[in-house]
């Protein structure tokens, strides 16, 4: 299991398992396939390579967001939206809600052809605590098999706050 946690907030837990590529790159410990940036406490990022030669030059990855809310980004859905938008303006992506509850949104992002999109296939779920939120995103750069799907969707399902 991992777990990603921001400055004095609450704990992200998720079951890396349910992705065997995901966690074979996390068995290896190779450190030039994560990328971890705490610069900012209110907004903490690590990118995980599954794919790819490394954190920067990836085909397909895991990225984990902790942010502090604010006045614009209070709860999952404001964030989801805020991405929505931002993801609209540049790709007019087909954007799905794959599931919700008072707490979490996870949602697809499809965007081909678009030279702006960091990923042609994003799928996100973001979790809402008390003081945090937090983000999982499944980059994939081109086309998603069955397959790697339900891998991602089950490692996306199993995060939750501890």
């Amino acid at each position: 299991m991992l777990w990603a946690i921001p400055a004095s907030a609450e704990k992200l837990t998720f079951d890396h398992r349910k992705h065997a590529e995901l966690k074979a790159v996390l068995d290896s410990g190779d450190p030039n396939m994560i990328d971890f940036n705490n610069k900012n406490p209110r907004y903490v990022v690590d990118l995980i390579a599954v794919k790819g030669k490394s954190a920067k030059d990836w085909t397909e990855a895991l990225e984990i967001v902790a942010r502090t809310p604010n006045a614009k980004v209070r709860n999952a859905k404001d964030w989801a939206a805020e991405l929505g938008r931002g993801a609209i303006a540049r790709c007019k992506p087909a954007i799905t809600t794959l599931a919700e509850d008072d707490t979490s949104i996870t949602f697809e992002l499809v965007a081909p052809s678009c030279p702006s999109a960091r990923a042609e296939t994003t799928i996100t779920r973001i979790v809402q605590g008390k003081r945090s939120l937090f983000l999982l995103s499944a980059l994939i750069k081109g086309v998603l098999d069955q397959t790697t799907r339900q891998q991602w969707l089950a490692l996306l399902s199993s995060a939750h706050l501890e």
